[in-house]
């Protein structure tokens, strides 16, 4: 019988089943092992692979662009392509592949880092960089310091050179610019002057010694072609502590069991003169010498100096006081001081602070011993307990009892050269006298060697001690009525005694004696004698070099309560005055301290006498 065509196609079938696996070893019981399926993802092509040089900031006429292809090269469309550039911008942050596969972010404008820019594409899976600009920095804009803050101790290289940038309006380095390299500030040196920048844009200095002055210091960096310029700075710090030097305060005259005028001062300075801070400072009077307060302290950063308390003097004639640096053992001074009779009238002057050369403050001394022997008596001894600051900025405190006079002095910048070159007046009197207690003078230290060089230094300090006194500036302070005519165009004295000198020198004057000045500034008028009667009289408003004190100046401080001697007063006659008078001088602007001024009595009880805001040169 016949097999049916299906019956045998099944057993062809299994016949073939049964070849494949006797062919692979196996029974036909076991299973097939079938192979992973492995996915492979498609690609993206960069439409550019090769860099463009371009200009920073600009905009690219090629596009980026790619193509996405599957694992057998076939382009795939409909996939959104999200564009991002490492700098600048793109017009479309993401796109789909067209028919062909292709997409595009549209016009890349660059950025403005220079180097190498890029734009990626990225789909879910994958990413490529669709295209690289290679950007130049643009034009020099600029010449900036290139370093970190520079601290070196002065005399010595710094340790690392000091560097400056050349950069564009976008802050890139632009390479191959010369720099040439100079001192500016310092007095220090340097080498390797002439620099051209690398690619970053830095140019660096050849080595740096830093001068010999403690503070700021710079180098100045030029590009000649564009005219574009910097500083490169450094603080110099101090070198080690090598002297103690003697600012204020020695040979002093003094009165036994007295505190002196002014309190010793001494400065711990380097090899170059810069002063060095917290350097431990002890003040020891000799056995027989007195005693001191606040004798022991740390000197002030930046000065180096350090003041005691106060030298109270013994009996003895000559007394020293031993000042030691206890870090620095070999760094020693004395001050001596010598008990002395004392003066009619009692000056005691004390300088602020170090300001103020030698010869600076000789002037203040000149002006006291000056005043000191037309002012033949003793006035009133007066306690004084006062807060800092009370007076002026930068008035100490003062607890102490005060005979006659003291004067706090000030030598520092006021308001610049040629302005303002002089500030002076009472702060307290004693009561009853009402005669200056306490008193300010502030010297501008920009016009006290243009002053010294006129030869009229002497005579503006001499000046200011008599508005100290009470000339100009207690006129009508405490009772007195001194003043006449104020802001009128014709003010005049009223003093008896002043009044009286005046008509034995001037007798054919037809105005009203004594006239006071008319024109100029406050600080000016209604407190200095008429400059066009007086010529050049001490207590007119013009700086001069012959400046003498007339009697009627010496009248007019008796009429104030001084005790005087108009035997002292200097030579003079208001014809010899006018005929010395030098036209132009030094005016006096605004010399006149504006202060509340206060009385002080026995007691130590205060009140006030007259309000800065209502002074004599504000009515």
């Amino acid at each position: 019988m016949r097999k049916s065509t299906a019956e045998i196609l099944k057993k062809l079938t299994r016949l073939t089943a049964v070849l494949v696996c006797v062919a692979c070893g196996k029974t036909v019981d076991e299973p097939v092992y079938v192979p992973p399926v492995v996915v492979v993802p498609p690609t993206l092509v960069a439409g550019s692979s090769q860099p463009f040089d371009a200009a920073i900031n600009s905009a690219l006429e090629v596009v980026p662009s790619v193509t996405l292809k599957d694992q057998n090269g076939s382009t795939i469309a409909g996939v959104w392509i999200k564009w991002t550039p490492s700098s600048g911008k793109v017009e479309s942050d993401s796109s789909r592949t067209d028919g062909n596969g292709r997409a595009s972010s549209g016009k890349w404008t660059l950025g403005t880092v220079s180097g190498l820019q890029t734009v990626t594409a990225r789909t879910a899976a994958v990413s490529v960089v669709a295209m690289t600009a290679n950007v130049a920095p643009g034009p020099l804009s600029a010449l900036v310091s290139a370093s970190p803050a520079i601290t070196g101790v002065v005399g010595s290289n710094v340790g690392t050179p000091p560097s400056v940038k050349a950069v564009d309006a976008y802050g890139n380095g632009v390479p191959n610019i010369f720099v040439q390299f100079a001192m500016w500030e310092g007095n220090g040196s340097i080498t390797g002057t002439a620099q051209t920048t690398n690619d970053q844009g830095i140019a660096t200095v050849g080595s740096w010694k830093l001068g010999p002055k403690s503070g700021s210091q710079a180098i100045r960096a030029d590009d000649h072609r564009s005219g574009l310029t910097t500083l490169a700075r450094a603080v110099a710090v101090p070198a080690p502590a090598s002297q103690l030097v003697i600012i204020d305060g020695n040979a002093q005259a003094g009165q036994a069991n007295r505190r002196l005028c002014t309190s010793p001062v001494v400065a711990v300075r380097d090899q170059f003169g810069n002063g060095i801070g917290g350097i431990p400072i002890v003040f020891a009077p000799a056995p027989g010498s007195g005693t001191v307060t606040d004798g022991e302290g740390l000197s002030f950063s930046g000065t180096g100096s350090l003041t005691v308390g106060a030298w109270t003097l013994s009996s003895n004639a000559t007394q020293t006081l031993m000042v030691t640096a206890q870090t620095v053992p070999a760094l020693t001074v004395t001050f001596t001081a010598t008990v002395a009779p004392s003066a009619a009238y009692s000056v005691c002057t004390r300088f602020l602070g170090d300001g103020g050369t030698p010869r600076q403050r000789q002037a203040v001394l000149t002006a006291v011993q000056r005043w000191q022997r037309v002012i033949a008596g003793h006035v009133q001894t007066t306690p004084l307990n006062e807060f800092g600051g009370r007076c002026f900025a930068g008035a100490p405190a003062v607890n102490e009892t005060v005979e006659d006079l003291l004067v706090f002095v000030q030598i520092t910048p006021i308001d610049g050269p040629g302005n303002t070159v002089a500030r002076a007046g009472p702060c307290t009197v004693h009561v009853p006298s009402g005669l200056t207690q306490m008193g300010v003078l502030q010297l501008d230290s920009t016009d006290m060697e243009l002053l010294l060089g006129q030869g009229t230094l002497d005579n503006m300090v001499t000046h200011e001690f008599g508005h100290i006194l009470g000339f100009g500036t207690l006129w009508n302070a405490s009772s007195r009525n001194l003043l006449s005519g104020s802001g009128t165009t014709d003010p005049f004295f009223t003093g008896v005694s002043a009044r009286a000198e005046f008509a034995r020198l001037f007798s054919a004057y037809a105005g009203n004696a004594v006239p006071i000045e008319n024109t100029g500034d406050i600080g000016t008028r209604d407190t200095h004698w008429r400059r066009g009667v007086f010529g050049n009289e001490l207590m007119q408003g013009f700086s001069q070099v012959n400046m003498p004190m007339s009697r009627v100046t010496v009248g007019s401080l008796a009429d104030l309560g001084y005790t005087v001697d108009l035997s002292k007063a200097d030579p003079f006659t208001f014809i010899g005055a006018l005929r010395t008078f030098t036209p132009g001088g030094t005016e006096l602007t605004d010399d006149i301290a504006e202060t509340d001024v206060w009385g002080v009595d026995k007691n130590g009880q205060r009140s006030l006498v007259r309000s800065a805001r209502n002074s004599l040169m504000r009515k």
